[in-house]
């Protein structure tokens, strides 16, 4: 696999391939970071932090613009998910570097298809955004990446959203979703009938009375 060295933006978030982002860049290294990435037309990645530890695995990521810049330097940016990178090593301390950087190999994305997975990931996906009342067409554009698009709205937590992040297969990261989504499917269903009958208070109801009255 491809190594390579790139200057890192540890986060305690998953960024996935195709994900767009916005972020304010106010701490000296990550300015002196995203400057030269500008300048110099580079990509940088961001591992994932937990528990104040850089996991094994992050996104590199491309600058698309630079949206403003702040009279102190800070910046609002807009970036773009390239790729999984796994990190192999840390490097804390990068000569005449105010951030840290890391050497890194480039994930291979395998875009397996099973249209039987595919489907029943559909069917699922939309049942639990019905019920959490999202917009349908967040599906529709979902399956343009597949899982990457899907993984931030099925209510994975940190951990879960890496799990998905690890996995080099398309199919096995549906089958991830998948499992997730059976599990927390009932809670939510739970919730969503107590939203409902907590409409109608208040409200004229059609009772039917037992039929041997």
């Amino acid at each position: 696999m491809l190594q390579k060295f790139i200057p890192i933006f540890p986060l305690s978030l998953v960024a996935y391939p195709g994900e767009k982002m916005n972020l304010h860049i106010f701490e000296p290294r990550y300015k002196q970071l995203i400057k030269e990435c500008v300048d110099e037309e580079k990509t940088f990645a961001i591992p994932v932090i937990d528990k104040n530890a850089i996991l094994e695995y992050g996104t590199e990521m491309k600058i698309n613009s630079v949206e403003k810049t702040y009279d102190e330097g800070e910046m609002d940016i807009k970036v773009e998910g390239l790729q999984v990178v796994r990190v192999l090593e840390v490097i804390k301390e990068v000569p005449d570097k105010l951030y840290s950087g890391a050497v890194v190999s480039v994930m291979e994305n395998i875009e397996d298809h099973h249209s039987k997975t595919k489907f029943e990931l559909e069917e699922l996906a939309l049942e639990l955004f019905k019920l959490l009342d999202i917009k349908e067409d967040v599906v529709k554009e979902g399956f343009t990446f597949k899982s990457f698009k899907l993984a931030h709205y099925v209510g994975f937590n940190l951990l879960e959203e890496f799990e998905l992040l690890r996995h080099p297969r398309e199919t096995a990261r549906q089958k991830l979703i998948i499992e997730h989504i059976k599990k927390i499917l009932p809670a939510v269903k739970q919730v969503a009938e107590i939203r409902e009958k907590a409409k109608l208070n208040g409200h004229f109801r059609m009772e039917y009375p037992p039929e041997f009255l």
